[in-house]
């Protein structure tokens, strides 16, 4: 759709010196695009004139007309396209805009988009004064960034190509009235901001110290793989017991038992997927095991950390771990899925055993247990009950075993951290266990809870009293841990009594992921940071 427009206006102001005019010089034509109408494009013919500016004293002697609030000098979009267009460009990126705008009948190129968003004019922000920082990754692994958040308007303020050290220093420098800093616990931040914002309180964040506690707490725990399978085993008896209370409890009980049940199982072929999927992980262990002995026989030869970690292969992380292990790693086993009816199964047969063959029924008495999904399930169980008793065989439950595996060392360390309303009960059942079995374990459960509750209700008047006490205590890895805390004292308290945390920038480091990723590799730091920042 084509549009002619005629500029009418009798007289017209010089752009320079502002002096209203009446002579016109010439006319001429401008194409200007334009918001679609019902999905068709709108091409503007605006027929407007030249100007004869009628003061002697200003240099320009002839002027275009200006259509204020229509076209902008020079543009080829009236100001509303040009507005929409920006939105989607922002939003959208180059390809994405690209597509959009052309269903709804503007046709722009991705490249004309890019532009249009390396040309975007920042507006006018106060500045920070609460910030936070953190880092983000423009190459996994090899690439790194720096975003800074205003905590306090949840906005981007900037965006830096790196993570150096001398480039956030640069950028806090201009920044004087910045007076809180929240970071992580890392060192890089930590530097910039005690060099370039001296006058800041830092604040070392909650879930960081969280998340260290929770690595520190793994490590522990490796060292007493065997007492958190002990736990566990003893649990998976004491649930047999509850779940068969009538069982025979004598030899003789157990011998007349064990004649009257069907022979065992012959045992299926593993698949061929199944033979190579166990030999890779084979392989893995094997591999996993040679960098445990060659750790060690660095360790003991008196390598250094870092040298370990650059001949083996591995991280340093991985070195602290293997150095302190008193035996290699265990070999990784399959896990099998729960199924939901697996806590509930021993009582289901139990009751079908009793003579209760409808599913409903049994639905209604396990649902007062606590089962919290839907009848499917167990009307499903039952009809393979039926099956199996209309075929003479064993109930499958019966034939699988329905023992759960042990909980690795990171499974520990979260329920460690977990509030203890939180727990199941047989979590708690299996807490309790773990720490009448070792005084050590119970240490660092008992210095745990203290820790996360301090960081949840933010009693930073405790720490030193925490700190004491774990400085003291039995557990070399909480020993470390304190030893840490004390390094940087002054954040860790702050994090622990301030309001502030680095939250709101990881949410803005996961949308910056997003927006990196439109961009399908075309489009450079300069346009990331613009629409990084225009978008907030």
């Amino acid at each position: 759709m084509t549009i002619l427009l005629t500029a009418r206006r009798p007289t017209v102001c010089c752009p320079d010196c502002g002096q209203p005019s009446r002579r016109v010089h010439s006319w001429y034509r401008r194409t200007v695009a334009d918001l679609p109408w019902q999905g068709l494009p709108v091409c503007l013919l605006v027929r407007t004139r030249r100007w004869v500016c009628t003061n002697a004293a200003c240099a320009r002697r002839i002027f275009t007309e200006r259509l204020p609030g229509v076209v902008a000098p020079y543009a080829r979009r009236t100001a509303r396209l040009a507005v929409v267009v920006e939105a989607i460009a922002l939003a959208l990126g180059g390809e994405g805009g690209a597509r959009i705008l052309a269903t709804l009948g503007v046709v722009l190129s991705p490249a004309t988009l890019l532009n249009t968003i390396r040309g975007a004019t920042r507006p006018a922000a106060p500045p920070p004064r609460v910030l936070g920082i953190d880092d983000w990754s423009w190459r996994r692994g090899r690439r790194f960034g720096t975003l800074l958040v205003d905590l306090e308007r949840h906005a981007v303020v900037d965006l830096l190509p790196d993570r150096a050290v001398d480039s956030v220093v640069r950028w806090l420098e201009r920044q004087p009235q910045v007076m809180v800093i929240a970071r992580d616990r890392g060192g890089v931040y930590a530097e910039a901001a005690t060099t370039g914002a001296p006058q800041a309180t830092q604040v070392a964040d909650r879930w960081h110290l969280l998340h260290n506690l929770a690595e520190v707490l793994e490590e522990f725990l490796l060292h007493y793989r065997t007492a958190l399978r002990d736990a566990a085993l003893q649990g998976d008896v004491a649930q047999q017991a509850q779940a068969a209370p009538d069982a025979p409890s004598t030899a003789e009980g157990a011998a007349a038992s064990d004649a009257s049940a069907p022979g065992p199982l012959t045992p299926r072929r593993p698949r061929l997927g199944q033979q190579r999927a166990e030999e890779a992980s084979r392989q893995r262990h094997a591999r996993l095991v040679e960098q445990y002995q060659a750790i060690r026989r660095l360790h003991a030869a008196g390598a250094d950390v870092a040298d370990i970690a650059r001949r083996v292969g591995v991280s340093r992380r991985t070195v602290y771990r293997y150095r302190d292990l008193p035996e290699p790693p265990d070999p990784p086993r399959p896990r099998r899925s729960r199924r939901l009816l697996t806590p509930y199964e021993p009582y289901l047969l139990q009751r079908w055993q009793a003579g209760c063959h409808n599913g409903m029924r049994l639905y209604r008495e396990i649902r007062d247990q606590g089962y919290a999904y839907g009848a499917s399930n167990v009307m499903r169980f039952v009809s393979q009950l039926r099956r199996d008793e209309a075929a003479g065989q064993p109930p499958r439950t019966s034939r699988r075993g329905t023992a759960a595996p042990a909980p690795t060392a990171r499974q520990v360390a979260g329920l460690f951290l977990r509030r203890s309303a939180d727990l199941k009960p047989e979590q708690q059942t299996y807490l309790d266990r773990l720490q009448e079995a070792n005084a050590a374990v119970a240490t660092a459960y008992r210095l745990t809870q203290a820790f996360a509750a301090m960081v949840r209700e933010r009693g930073g008047e405790q720490l030193d009293d925490w700190l004491g006490e774990a400085e003291n205590s039995d557990v070399a890895a909480l020993r470390r841990f304190a030893k840490g805390l004390r390094n940087d004292l002054a954040a860790v308290r702050a994090g622990l009594t301030e309001q502030w945390s680095n939250g709101p920038t990881e949410g803005f480091v996961h949308k910056l992921k997003l927006v990196k990723r439109q961009a399908y590799g075309r489009a450079g730091f300069a346009v990331l940071r613009q629409r990084v920042v225009l978008a907030a």
